[in-house]
């Protein structure tokens, strides 16, 4: 997530987005943007068709009791505190009424859902945006045109419940253990509900807490969730700082030991939730000894794909003519240097986007509401000839290349000094470019309207990168001022930070692409940001318009289901499909994109290690010798010192990202890859400067 300095553009970025009037910000609790304008039980009536046949509890009397205060509930007959008032707008009934933190934890939960018979899960995403975080200006979440409607939650979910008592964080499956995650006696159960199921996580509480406040305690799936699948969360055993039990709130206590309320929003959960305990049971979990429980669904993979899908035979019909052509605007050729030829210009790409294709766009849609890429846009391209081909005067395959997080396509001359094997082509990750820049803070300041314009010129970013491949195999082949250096016989895919983050779905949408390099790449941008230096300087001015920490943290993974839409993970069975093969570089300690995160997305591809590994990661088996397929390859820069466990960034980049690949033994090892289809590890032990 390498990236430039971008004060002077953030700055004017958020020109638009400021309230001159709002004075010293302060933070806009979700629960007071609640109105009596939406319905209070929204989303709780209907949800997943469920086989159980009723539950013992919905058929007694209703519970009575003598003169209830108005933010009580009747609990078996006991008036208890319950925070009504919220309930009533809208907020989740089993939130802890001593301190939500968001009014609808906990999430992602079923219960922000309403039936729907067109959907292969059989529901929608219904979250009412009147509960969620305004901005300083007051602009709504455009949860309507970002979330509802889905059918499901992203499985790329943060999942996070809120307690008003501090925890005891040790009983928690920590980052660097997430096997115990899987234990018996693991104080968190997350269950796939179909298939019973125990699905690996950590969990950690929330580090950006403020001390005397409740705190949230996040949930950190470590292998992608499955798409269009239920899900249980099950709390158990947590205590509090002096080793006291935390009880459960009152409001799951009366599901759990079925005791009647006066609630109806909770009263509808009951038939839901014996299912939910009836599949707890079965996987050993005592019903007795839940503090909190919910469900959730996770959206489709057609959903997330639709789109996609529907770009691809379009871009293949459109660059397979090869009449889209291309402009040379610069030849620098400088023999003698590390990068003797560099060769810059314009190519046309088939756009799916409205209007002139550039920031703030989003796909044109055809009336099927699918993306229509009939329209035609210019990007830049920098092609860099590294001096072993052009001194040797032998064609050599060209590599497109990715950039870092709001950088160019410029860095293709740069990556070329390091690889002599390969041309360089670069190109701009559309929606995360250096032009994106003024774009993507305006988003942010005004609550994510217009947010769709992110994750869709980045999937028009593959395409772009698509084209410029057939290019590479085309037309440039001939091109008088490449000097006739390139093979059109294969292209690659090499990708750096962003570039590495998005390299596998670049290498799904580009059927030419067989093989990726993705180094210090990952998947999942609400599970790294918040552990990234790079994204420090864009969340300082954030918080200019959304001041409380929290609302960012929250908001940020709410837009993760905009992100789905272009996230590597999303791709996968794609990836699969073709063959394709992917070498993901981690590098160890790397401040700006973090190690979980690159493990993680190793896990969910079903990845080996190219062993020797720097240390051993969870769910990973060492790659046999001369693995052909998609393996993680760890580098020790011996960069240091390591970041914060918790979920705080660095407190500077201590240049382990940008190191990664410097080492020439690793960048042999990624040229066999590229070049002969073969993993294997050639450094003398790990792969460090030892």
């Amino acid at each position: 997530m390498r990236t430039s300095s971008l004060a002077p553009l953030i700055a004017l970025g958020l020109v638009a987005c400021q309230d001159p009037a709002a004075g010293s910000a302060t933070d806009d609790a979700s629960t007071s943007a609640a109105t009596t304008e939406m319905s209070p039980t929204t989303g709780s009536t209907e949800h997943v068709p469920t086989t159980s046949s009723g539950s013992s509890g919905s058929t007694a009397a209703p519970a009575e009791c003598d003169g209830c205060a108005a933010d009580e509930a009747c609990i078996g007959g006991i008036c208890e505190a319950v925070g009504r008032a919220d309930i009533e707008a809208g907020c989740h009934p089993l939130g802890d009424p001593g301190g939500r933190v968001q009014c609808v934890y906990p999430w992602p939960s079923n219960f922000y859902t309403a039936p729907d018979a067109a959907s292969t899960t059989g529901l929608k995403v219904a979250l009412p945006g009147t509960l969620l975080p305004k901005n300083t200006q007051q602009t709504e979440f455009p949860v309507e045109d970002l979330l509802n409607g889905s059918p499901g939650f992203t499985p790329n979910a943060q999942i996070r419940f809120a307690t008003a008592t501090p925890i005891d964080g040790s009983s928690l499956p920590p980052i660097d253990d997430i096997g115990r995650s899987l234990a018996d006696e693991a104080p968190i159960v997350l269950l796939a509900l179909d298939s019973g199921e125990r699905w690996p996580y950590f969990a950690e509480v929330d580090a950006t807490g403020v001390a005397g406040e409740p705190q949230t305690i996040f949930i950190r799936p470590m292998r992608q969730l499955r798409t269009g699948t239920r899900y249980v969360v099950a709390v158990r055993g947590l205590r509090d700082k002096n080793g006291e039990e935390i009880p459960a709130s009152p409001l799951f206590r009366a599901l759990r030991d079925e005791l009647t309320t006066d609630v109806p929003q909770l009263e509808a959960e009951r038939e839901r939730y014996d299912e939910l305990f009836a599949a707890l049971a079965e996987a050993g979990v005592d019903r007795g000894s839940l503090q909190q429980a919910w469900d959730f669904t996770t959206n489709t993979e057609a959903a997330m794909q639709r789109d996609f899908l529907a770009i691809q035979p379009q871009v293949a019909a459109i660059a397979e003519t090869g009449d889209l052509g291309y402009t040379i605007e610069e030849v620098s050729e400088n023999p003698g240097s590390e990068v003797p030829l560099v060769v810059r210009g314009t190519f046309t790409v088939p756009s799916c986007l409205t209007d002139d294709s550039g920031p703030g766009t989003v796909f044109a849609r055809d009336p099927m509401g699918l993306p229509d890429c009939s329209n035609t846009a210019t990007a830049n391209f920098w092609i860099a000839v590294p001096q072993a081909i052009y001194e040797a005067q032998t064609p050599a395959p060209v590599a497109v290349y990715g950039h870092g997080l709001l950088g160019s396509g410029a860095e293709a001359e740069s990556v070329a000094k390091k690889n002599g094997s390969l041309i360089m082509a670069g190109t701009d990750f559309w929606g995360m470019s250096e032009d994106d820049i003024a774009a993507v803070i305006g988003m942010l300041g005004n609550n994510f309207v217009g947010g769709r314009t992110l994750g869709e010129r980045l999937v028009q970013s593959t395409v772009n990168f698509t084209t410029l491949a057939y290019l590479a195999q085309g037309a440039l082949v001939d091109e008088p001022a490449l000097q006739g250096l390139i093979d059109p016989s294969v292209v690659y895919y090499i990708g750096g930070s962003q570039g590495g983050i998005m390299g596998a779905t670049v290498t799904a949408m580009a059927p030419e692409i067989r093989r990726g390099v993705l180094v210090v790449g990952a998947s999942n941008y609400s599970l790294m940001v918040w552990r990234s230096t790079a994204f420090d300087q864009v969340n300082s001015v954030w918080a200019a318009t959304q001041p409380s920490t929290q609302n960012r943290e929250f908001l940020f993974a709410l837009y993760q289901a905009v992100f789905d839409v272009a996230d590597p993970l999303t791709y996968r069975s794609v990836i699969e499909t073709a063959g394709d093969s992917l070498l993901l570089i981690e590098s160890i300690g790397d401040a700006q994109v973090a190690n979980i995160a690159s493990e993680a997305m190793a896990r969910s591809y079903g990845m080996t290690m190219a062993a020797p590994p720097v240390y051993p990661v969870w769910g990973l088996e060492d790659a046999p010798p001369m693995f052909t397929g998609s393996a993680l390859l760890q580098v020790d820069t011996k960069n240091g010192p390591l970041p914060p466990l918790e979920n705080l960034p660095a407190d500077g980049d201590n240049g382990a990202h940008g190191a990664a690949v410097d080492d020439p033994a690793v960048q042999a090892i990624l040229g066999a890859f590229l070049l002969e289809g073969i993993v294997d590890n050639t450094c003398d032990g790990a792969c460090d400067p030892n």
